[in-house]
């Protein structure tokens, strides 16, 4: 778990003392209480929510003023960035890590490559770990083995055969969660009734860069319309469900198949969830 980082100290102003409610002295006029800390002088930035200045931010301790550095500043910050090279983030990248993504000029596609080429078999481990404790043969029937297939050939680089197992099953999922099997919806009708679900999904002790860093792909990329190679094309080495299945691109690489392991993990996390709150689905009612 992250914990903050403090770095120095901020003592209170001289004249509040001996008058930390900031009440009027005999003939003089309140100091109000939001002034009890000294006003901050003119800075580079700091990672502390709601104090989350532009990068780059300056970590340099002072005397008077503290550094602090909010993990979920960080995760947001860092989601960005991801988002921009197309590749997920994941919980086992340290803080020291993330922070590394955010230094002027990083090149942040190449090093969180190298990150998941030195770190896959563990990230693998995670994901399998973590599914099998969230029962989801309540939520696909096929689920389970589809994350077991999927993690094995991550660990032995066989990239498409990751997204040719896991993107049908994310559809297997959708339609599982918001169809009975009688129903004749379309597929597209499925995913849109997904998306609606999976927003109103609570977050409760997340890993911040995963969720900030992957959500944003289930909702608006994976599914996304795509006619034509010039759209495929678009999409840089972010998975898309349409151009992998019609044969306008294909995304049988670490990074595609990392975006679909992470994804797939996330979205089991949020539907074992919703039915850990109660919601039944149509599926299986």
């Amino acid at each position: 778990m992250v914990t903050e980082t403090v770095i120095g100290t901020e003592a209170d102003p001289p004249s509040l003392k001996s008058n930390p409610r900031g009440e009027a002295p005999a003939g003089g006029v309140a100091t109000p209480i939001y002034r009890r800390f000294p006003p901050r002088r003119a800075r580079k930035g700091t990672g502390m929510w709601p104090f989350a200045y532009p990068r780059p931010w300056d970590l340099a301790p002072e005397l008077d003023l503290p550094v602090l550095i909010d993990p979920m500043v960080v995760a947001s910050e860092v989601s960005i960035e991801l988002a921009r090279v197309g590749w997920p983030g994941f919980g086992l990248m340290s803080t020291e890590f993330q922070m590394s993504l955010l230094a002027d000029g990083a090149d942040v596609g190449l090093i969180v490559e190298g990150w998941f080429e030195e770190n896959r078999i563990a990230v693998a481990d995670e994901i399998e770990r973590r599914v099998k404790s969230y029962q989801v043969d309540r939520v696909s029937r096929s689920a389970a083995a589809a994350v077991r297939e999927g993690t094995a050939a991550y660990r032995e680089a066989r990239y498409l055969t990751v997204v040719r197992v896991l993107m049908p099953e994310m559809e297997a999922v959708a339609r599982a969660m918001v169809t009975d099997r009688a129903s004749r919806s379309s597929q597209k009708a499925a995913v849109d009734k997904l998306k609606l679900l999976l927003q109103d999904t609570p977050l409760i002790k997340e890993e911040p860069i995963e969720t900030m860093s992957t959500f944003d792909f289930i909702e608006n990329q994976l599914f996304a319309s795509c006619y034509t190679e010039a759209d495929a094309a678009a999409f840089g080495g972010v998975p898309n469900r349409h151009a992998e299945l019609h044969g306008l691109d294909s995304y049988g690489t670490l990074q595609g198949a990392s975006m679909m392991m992470c994804a797939m993990h996330l979205l089991l996390r949020f539907t074992t969830r919703l039915i850990d709150l109660g919601y039944q689905p149509p599926s299986i009612t």
